[in-house]
């Protein structure tokens, strides 16, 4: 991973800068009004999501017409259309009963934060996985640097499990 992009940024005329300061700051409001346990579902949405629009046998589906992976705005869309029915079949399946993910939660806020942060870093990297070559060379080089290539995929995709074992609730929490 190339860390050199981070260290030649200047503040003038960069917008990735401000582009990060957006980041932040939808992250904060989006992690404090879903709650770390709706954060959590969603996280593990994403997960089911992408494993099922990336690895589904499109080649299957030549009877319906299609004759081969979707482009990458339908794949998007797919990808994100599975999010949103795991985000309202988790809670009520057994896997949310086991991870006891009912409701908001009540986590601290800085762990809704670092959810939310790792959720938007992870939708994001692998939204950036269904585009285009040609659409990912224009992005910016921080852009590139945080998201792109198989040490940065890896961490997106490894960070959101570990916050999510390791920022659990305190014991006289889990026992109401």
């Amino acid at each position: 991973m190339n860390f050199s992009s981070i260290t030649n940024f200047s503040w003038s005329g960069s917008w990735d800068w401000l582009v990060i300061f957006v980041f932040l700051a939808i992250a904060f409001i989006y992690g404090l009004s879903m709650g770390r346990n709706r954060i959590a579902i969603v996280i593990l949405g994403t997960y089911f999501s992408f494993l099922l629009t990336k690895y589904f046998p499109w080649s299957g589906l030549s009877f319906a017409g299609i004759k081969g992976v979707p482009a990458s705005t339908a794949q998007i869309f797919i990808f994100l259309a599975i999010i949103l029915g795991f985000y309202f079949l988790i809670p009520h399946s057994a896997l949310g009963s086991a991870m006891r993910l009912r409701g908001r939660g009540k986590g601290n806020w800085w762990q809704a934060l670092i959810l939310s942060l790792l959720q938007i870093g992870l939708t994001v990297a692998i939204v950036i996985n269904f585009l285009s070559d040609k659409i990912i060379a224009g992005l910016s080089p921080l852009a590139k640097t945080i998201f792109i290539g198989p040490l940065p995929f890896f961490l997106w995709l490894l960070l959101p499990i570990l916050a999510i074992m390791f920022l659990r609730r305190r014991r006289y929490e889990v026992e109401e």
